[in-house]
């Protein structure tokens, strides 16, 4: 079994961690992983894309007992669950994971949220990535690109995100998602600017994995 490197974003809602993710894959040439793992995730559960959204921002609980039986193909392929079963945080994780483990030894991968950051903790070569902002930058860039109605609409969708990506967190391992011993780099994109973080990961992933310099 080959286990490629990957690199993991962990980001703040209004952050940019996404576009980053992307422009880092492109510039490395390797796949590009944010809601592809929920759709895989989605139909390995047998539940809509949208109902596992809800609960990966919105987490009900947590069960000891987790699923014994699901499928996973490849990446490309599509995957099946043998019997629908309730949602649970844990449950949610556990099937994202091995979404995540599968991409990992398909390909080199970009790994944007899903708590990337703990389900590939034990793997060998992964760097692990914290991209943040302060919060008037945020608001800013949530008005600018996805055209909230207001500040006020900005920042209640930035406080909503932070509980429910700390409540995720803190469901599946017991810490603080923003904790900087999670992670190999933890980068500010309003301090230092979008495009120098994504120069900054791909140094770091050259030096890291032995890779000639990107364009």
């Amino acid at each position: 079994m080959t286990i490629h490197p990957a690199i993991t974003i962990s980001r703040s809602l209004g952050s940019g961690g996404t576009q980053a993710g992307f422009l880092v894959a492109r510039r490395l040439g390797w796949h590009f992983c944010d809601r592809r793992i929920l759709r895989l995730a989605a139909g390995a559960m047998g539940h809509s894309v949208a109902s596992l959204a809800h609960q990966e921002d919105h987490p009900s609980g947590f069960k000891d007992w987790l699923m014994t039986i699901f499928a996973l193909g490849s990446p490309e392929a599509p995957c099946t669950l043998l019997q629908e079963v309730p949602i649970y945080s844990r449950d949610l994780f556990d099937v994202q994971k091995a979404v995540m483990e599968r991409m990992v030894e398909h390909a080199p991968s970009v790994i944007v949220g899903r708590g990337g950051f703990i389900a590939l903790k034990d793997h060998p070569d992964v760097l692990h990535v914290s991209l943040h902002a302060d919060l008037e930058s945020r608001i800013e860039s949530l008005v600018r690109r996805r055209r909230f109605r207001d500040r006020r609409a900005a920042l209640a969708a930035i406080e909503d995100s932070d509980r429910g990506r700390a409540g995720f967190i803190k469901a599946i391992s017991g810490g603080d998602w923003r904790d900087p011993r999670h992670f190999d780099l933890v980068l500010d994109t309003s301090g230092e600017g979008l495009e120098a973080c994504v120069e900054r990961i791909v140094l770091e992933a050259g030096r890291r994995f032995g890779l000639g310099r990107e364009a």
